[in-house]
């Protein structure tokens, strides 16, 4: 039971510890065993403030961020068939501590080959890192 217990409060965020270890891990294979793999990418998200119902406009903000990780993993024929994937579509994987801003649905992202947008994006359980489905822009 003390086990259980343990494992609950590593996996629900309360503890850092392993959260920690993990992406110490990922971060390490990131800078060795997979640096030939690892890409760096910018975003610059267009957030509208300040809406005035009187002028129907809004004020812009941009919101810079950036990050690196595995960007351009394929999909399989599987996900292709029964989940709507596109065939051109890549899987980027990007550890949680670095980038440095949320990133969202409909986020384009500059790379060293072009610019592609975020489709879907999902967190891990532990929130180390998130999986985002990219789409060329």
């Amino acid at each position: 039971m003390q086990v259980l217990m343990a494992l609950a409060y590593h996996f629900t965020g309360h503890d850092m510890g392993l959260r920690d270890e993990i992406q110490a891990d990922i971060a390490e294979a990131f800078n060795e065993d997979l640096a030939d793999a690892v890409q760096t990418f910018t975003c610059d998200r267009v957030v509208s403030t300040n809406w005035n119902p009187k002028t129907n406009t809004s004020e812009n903000v941009i919101e810079h961020y950036e990050g690196r990780g595995v960007l351009f993993g394929s999909y399989n024929q599987y996900e292709i068939q029964t989940l709507g994937v596109l065939a051109t579509d890549k899987k980027a994987t990007v550890l949680q501590n670095e980038v440095t801003k949320e990133p969202m649905i409909d986020d384009e992202w500059s790379t060293a080959q072009g610019t592609y947008r975020i489709m879907h994006i999902k967190q891990d359980p532990i929130s180390a890192s998130w999986k985002c489905q990219l789409r060329k822009v």
